[in-house]
């Protein structure tokens, strides 16, 4: 990553006198108020919502374990739920955040959804943050306006799933590793080695709120590998570093896993029967979950046996079904990369409407950026990664758009080059 980037902070003053670092710190507040906002009204709106039609979240299902967990947490009783108790099922990163909510203010499902807006708001900040670092400030800017109005980022933020708080943790890994794959004069040994440990303890948060995350060192490795400008010997001791650090995060997890079943399990035993749900004779692409309660495996065998037996069953189809595999594959990766809202129920004719027209506006800007050249190579991959990443994992496990949401926020940062460089060729400035 270049040094090279833009800079007109230190070289412009707006028409009031005041310098532009000045300006620019009043848009970044006047922006991160605005996300605060927006995301403030649609946690109330869908509070409300929900009291109307007799609902306790919007999206039921995953919310509903999901705050059964953290209430387990908060009230300090055993890390379960369903009968016959499944204890591994969840891993608690997203539960401790909602037990946080609940000792603090209570059962309140909207003071955890405003808590969520909270965190929404920060991640907006991470954005302007990270997209600072690898364009300068004025694509910062822009990054920072595109995350704050973003519809979805704003609905799916507030809510009691774990996409938000993920979002949280992924630009935090970005952030973390961002420095050492920077181009610049060495640093202190000592530094690095803190720097590649903070980057594995985010990452390993990460994988704490959603397994899917657990791919990452294993593209942060390679990214060091290649482009860490250090000795080679340096390099591997900060990818090692980094996977040490994901590694000792998930470490007192995987203690109680192996206290409570006698396995030592890093992540959740429900891997299996996720996999299942998305290759099976009856998989569409979207998740359908009815075949647990159909066929009460786990009235029968334990949590690690029923996992493996949901695997083995998903590798079976596979097998036997090589053509409806791939064609699955095909239909996960569009409800993946839909435009539109996938659940039903959530959608309709208005929503989708700006929902498809936010959506094309953004990849119109991220293609623009990609060929603006604001961007290194080194950056552009960085970004990119963790979008290919759920996009190769959900098309094994279910599509689905909310899925998407956490890893599209990195490539506000693309698409914010694309936005500046459109104004600056109007403009007829171009500053770098």
């Amino acid at each position: 990553m270049s040094d090279s980037s833009p800079d007109t902070g230190q070289h412009c003053a707006n028409s009031a006198g005041l310098p532009v670092a000045t300006a620019q710190l009043r848009w970044v507040c006047c922006l991160l108020l605005l996300a605060a906002l927006l995301r403030v009204i649609a946690a109330v709106a869908i509070d409300q919502h929900c009291r109307h039609v007799g609902r306790q979240f919007l999206v039921e299902g995953d919310a509903n374990g999901y705050w059964a967990l953290g209430e387990a947490i908060a009230a300090g009783a055993d890390y379960a739920i369903h009968t016959p108790p499944r204890r591994i099922l969840r891993t608690p990163g997203f539960p401790l955040l909602l037990a946080a909510s609940i000792r603090v203010f209570g059962h309140s499902i909207l003071m955890a959804s405003l808590l969520l807006a909270m965190v929404g708001t920060v991640v907006c900040l991470q954005v302007y943050l990270l997209t600072r670092r690898l364009a300068g400030p004025l694509p910062a800017l822009a990054a920072l306006a595109l995350a704050a109005i973003s519809p979805l980022q704003i609905a799916s933020s507030v809510q009691i799933l774990s996409e938000g708080w993920f979002t949280c943790w992924v630009l935090a890994s970005l952030l973390t590793l961002e420095p050492l794959l920077r181009a610049e004069p060495p640093q202190r040994k000592l530094h690095l080695l803190l720097q590649a440990l903070t980057a594995g303890l985010a990452t390993g948060a990460g994988i704490l709120v959603r397994p899917g995350w657990i791919l990452w060192p294993a593209l942060a490795t390679p990214l060091l590998l290649l482009f860490h400008r250090g000795p080679k010997g340096q390099r591997i001791l900060l990818a090692g570093l980094l996977c040490l650090g994901s590694w000792l995060v998930l470490l007192p997890w995987a203690i109680r896993n192996h206290q409570v079943s006698g396995l030592w399990i890093h992540t959740s035993l429900w891997s299996g029967p996720s996999l299942y749900d998305g290759l099976n004779p009856q998989a569409t692409g979207a998740s359908d979950m009815r075949f647990l309660d159909e066929e009460s495996l786990y009235t029968r065998f334990s949590e690690a046996e029923v996992n493996e037996l949901y695997k083995r069953r998903a590798l079976d189809f596979v097998l036997q079904n090589p053509q409806r595999t791939t064609e699955l594959a095909i239909t996960k990766s569009a409800r993946f990369l839909s435009p539109v809202l996938n659940a039903q129920g959530l959608s309709n004719v208005a929503l989708n409407a700006c929902l498809l027209s936010w959506y094309l506006f953004l990849v119109i800007l991220t293609v623009r950026g990609l060929f603006s050249g604001c961007l290194p190579a080194v950056a552009t991959l960085l970004l990119f990664l963790p979008f290919l990443q759920f996009l190769l994992v959900h098309m094994v496990f279910v599509g689905s758009v909310r899925y998407r949401l956490p890893v599209e926020m990195p490539l506000t940062a693309v698409a914010a080059c694309g936005m500046v460089g459109m104004w600056q060729r109007r403009s007829g400035r171009w500053r770098s």
